[in-house]
């Protein structure tokens, strides 16, 4: 569920909502098999470059991003609140360039990151609320350590418009400890985001087309000046995934991949080394159980 960079929605961002989506995707599955209690997803994503909300990690060699976690159904309804899940998993990201096994140090291992997340997700009617803790750290000590509180908001409108999706969705991350932009305190996060997306008429291709916005409600995109910059990126992107022929006692798989186009503001284009503009292309691979 991410590669590239990280807002709150895979195939093609990564990480901190990486519970939330967990839980949409394991709520829908466990609707259609009252029996299914608990569900599997494991991935993995490949890139050349990594961004974190704008935030340049990496864009030499090769990022990998595997990550596993489970979903347990807490409860089941029918009208009104009609679902409750947990969700506990782990999401990485390993690098070959100069943050990974090409660093500046001996020591410095390909484990840039590893990102611990619990959540829960409440199903109301056709919206998804999400409420999510991850704590970010960094294996190879590259990076610091963050933690944060995550509240989101997703609609499923696909029985409103048909075949066609727009799949909005709204994120404010609240950082407890740590922050991404190394400034002088802790910042709050928020991003809006659509999601438009249709199959192909007989393929099982599903085609998608990202818009995501990343915001600072407070002191998230300070620059060296100590400035709080409001719009810190916008990302646009075009994503397909397939589900594999593979039989339903080994799980449902699927291979996806895309490419997106961030366009980055004043503080993340200081910190791209004074690049406005960045292409992440990625593919992937999910199995789910």
């Amino acid at each position: 569920m991410a590669v590239g960079w990280r807002p709150a929605l895979r195939p093609f961002l990564g990480g901190t909502a990486v519970a939330l989506v967990s839980g949409f995707l394991a709520s829908s599955a466990m609707a259609q098999s009252d029996s299914d209690k608990v569900s599997v997803a494991i991935g993995t994503d490949l890139s050349h470059a990594y961004f974190d909300r704008g935030f340049l990690q990496e864009r030499s060699g090769l990022v990998a991003q595997p990550y596993m976690d489970m979903t347990f159904s807490l409860f089941e309804g029918t009208e009104g609140l009609h679902s409750i899940t947990f969700t506990i998993g782990q999401w990485n990201s390993m690098h070959t360039g100069p943050s990974g096994n090409d660093g500046p140090a001996t020591n410095v291992g390909a484990w840039y990151e590893s990102d611990f997340y619990t959540g829960f997700v409440f199903g109301i009617d056709n919206w998804d609320f999400g409420l999510t803790y991850t704590a970010y750290l960094s294996p190879n000590d590259m990076a610091g350590t963050v933690k944060e509180v995550a509240l989101s908001l997703a609609v499923d409108d696909s029985a409103l418009l048909g075949g066609f999706t727009l799949s909005p969705h709204v994120l404010m991350a609240i950082e407890v400890s740590g922050q991404a932009d190394r400034g002088a305190g802790e910042g709050v996060y928020v991003e809006l985001g659509v999601e438009p997306g249709f199959r192909l008429d007989g393929t099982p291709v599903s085609v998608s087309f990202p818009l995501t916005v990343g915001l600072s409600l407070s002191d998230y995109y300070e620059g060296t000046s100590g400035n709080d910059d409001t719009l810190g990126y916008v990302a646009l992107g075009v994503m397909a995934s397939m589900p594999l022929r593979i039989p339903e006692s080994y799980g449902a798989w699927e291979v996806s991949g895309g490419v997106n186009l961030l366009s980055l503001q004043n503080t993340l284009t200081t910190l791209n080394g004074g690049d406005e503009f960045q292409a992440v292309g990625t593919v992937g691979f999910s199995i789910a159980y």
